[in-house]
């Protein structure tokens, strides 16, 4: 018994040979590509999970800038009215105790020439 083959014959065997092994090595592929896509799958769900208390929280905090923006208005407005009060009561209080002051300066020099004089009418010194 003899085996006959042509070139014809032989490239047709090698060509199948290398189907045969590019399917073995195909199914091993396609598996892992199957696995590959239900963890993407499964990636995606927490994914959306995630985004979605994500959002939550920065809908949360978006309400307590805009609480935290009225409460830093008020603050401003509170050391405007502050720093006025201040300067009225400045200005209320300044009059009386310059005038005070002025008061007990002219009180000092008014006894201070009326003690002055009378030691010159007795004979004192000079101060």
């Amino acid at each position: 018994m003899t085996i006959t083959a042509d070139m014809y014959d032989l490239a047709i065997l090698l060509m199948g040979l290398g189907v045969f092994i590019f399917v073995i090595a195909l199914i091993p592929a396609l598996l892992q590509l199957k696995r590959t896509f239900k963890a993407v799958e499964e990636l995606t769900v927490e994914t959306k999970k995630t985004v979605e208390t994500v959002n939550f929280i920065a809908k949360k905090a978006q309400d307590q800038v805009s609480d935290i923006e009225e409460l830093v208005t008020r603050v401003k407005d509170l050391g405007l009215k502050v720093t006025g009060l201040g300067d009225i009561v400045v200005d209320n209080v300044k009059g009386p105790v310059i005038s005070f002051i002025s008061f007990l300066f002219g009180a000092e020099e008014g006894l201070r020439r009326f003690f002055h004089k009378n030691k010159k009418e007795e004979g004192g010194k000079d101060e």
